[in-house]
């Protein structure tokens, strides 16, 4: 019970702000002695601050805000994806903490490598920092198994059976998380989106990889093996445009993911080898039809996949994340196309959105990962033994 209540009372403070005591034990329906405990302890802990008093609107003596202590802590967030690895740290509010350090792959995937770099550069990252390291959480794409931290499958970056932890041995500070992208955004969405009492949703991640997280009544979908949202390999109405690693044609990955859409456009001359999807955008935002074809092409065929996704899953949304939000205005193009094959009537302006986190958003996702475990008890925490 009472870690139940710590819990609450954070959530409290993340989605309200600074707060007094008294308007704390009413949201929470708890005593004021029980509130005033558990806030003692918090502030102990350095978890929690007071704030200058304000005058109060009621008879008595003015309140005394409480906050989170957002800066005395932080976790760090590493994403790994086909051209690079990104790293930050992140306050207790999910907050990016200074610049993100990037670290180009120029073509070596090799996962001990890759985990190596991002240890030694992180070691640089917190040794600049006064704040304590809670822990590190570490995303990618393909089939993760968080239990054991290993990428099971990742088709982008050819791993099988990387074990992160084994291969940090011990280079990340803190307690270390490994999660899917996906899973990733679904808890940074869950923690810090635009609507956080959405109970069942799907978040479709479209990058150089694809896949989607599942959120079922506010619970993240794993799924055997943690299988759930491996949705590269779905089949399409459409041809491949480019070869898939798996050998079938037509897939999601091999039709709309960046690669496939870089394919076709260096083959139409539209670009080089080695430009991405933001060179791309460049040329349609400057008038080129063929590019912004391209790009509209991508989104259609991201609408049919949305369509799918609606009718097996029929989700209260389904949230959009990745490059295909370079080009605002081609949202228009997956609604209407999910509206178009959805086996049933659908209010595609407020199932299909795009995600409200930044840029930032796989950094501060990973992060989230080591977050939302604080939240849930931060004394088991910061105190494991």
């Amino acid at each position: 019970m009472r870690r139940h209540n710590v819990a609450a009372l954070l959530r409290v403070l993340l989605e309200s702000g600074p707060t007094p005591r008294i308007d704390l034990a009413r949201r929470l329906a708890l005593s004021s002695g029980a509130t005033t405990r558990i806030t003692a302890d918090l502030t102990r802990a350095g978890v929690l601050e007071e704030l200058p008093s304000v005058p109060s609107h009621e008879a008595g003596r003015p309140r005394v805000p409480l906050d989170l202590a957002a800066g005395r802590f932080h976790a760090v967030g590493i994403h790994v994806g086909l051209r690079r690895t990104t790293i930050g740290l992140v306050d207790l509010r999910g907050r990016l903490v200074g610049e993100t350090v990037r670290i180009p792959h120029d073509g070596q995937l090799d996962p001990a490598v890759v985990v190596g770099e991002a240890g030694d550069h992180v070691a640089r990252l917190v040794k600049g920092t006064s704040a304590r390291i809670i822990g590190t959480g570490f995303a990618t794409g393909g089939r993760v198994d968080s239990t054991t931290g290993t990428i099971r499958e990742h088709d982008v970056l050819g791993w099988v059976d990387a074990d992160i932890p084994a291969l940090a041995a011990d280079r990340f500070p803190g307690l270390l998380l490994v999660e899917s992208t996906q899973r990733a955004l679904c808890r940074a969405e869950m923690w810090f989106g635009a609507d956080r009492e959405l109970r069942d949703f799907v978040l479709l991640f479209v990058g150089n990889a694809i896949g989607a997280g599942i959120v079922i009544g506010r619970s993240l979908h794993h799924g055997q093996g943690d299988g759930a949202g491996q949705i590269a390999h779905l089949p399409l109405s459409r041809p491949a445009q480019m070869p898939c690693e798996c050998g079938r044609n037509g897939c999601l990955m091999s039709v709309a993911g960046d690669r496939a859409v870089l394919y076709r456009a260096v083959r139409e001359g539209l670009l080089a080898e080695g430009q991405t999807v933001h060179d791309l955008v460049a040329l349609a935002d400057a008038g080129d039809a063929v590019a912004d074809y391209l790009l509209r092409d991508r989104a259609r065929a991201l609408g049919e996949a949305v369509a799918i996704v609606i009718d097996l899953l029929t989700p209260d949304q389904v949230i959009l994340f990745g490059t295909p939000l370079l080009a605002p205005a081609h949202l228009a193009e997956i609604r209407a196309e999910a509206l178009r094959w959805a086996g049933r009537d659908v209010d595609v302006e407020a199932m299909i959105r795009p995600s409200t986190l930044g840029d930032s958003a796989p950094v501060v996702s990973a992060a989230t990962c080591v977050l939302d475990r604080f939240y849930a008890d931060p004394f088991a925490h910061l105190n494991p033994a």
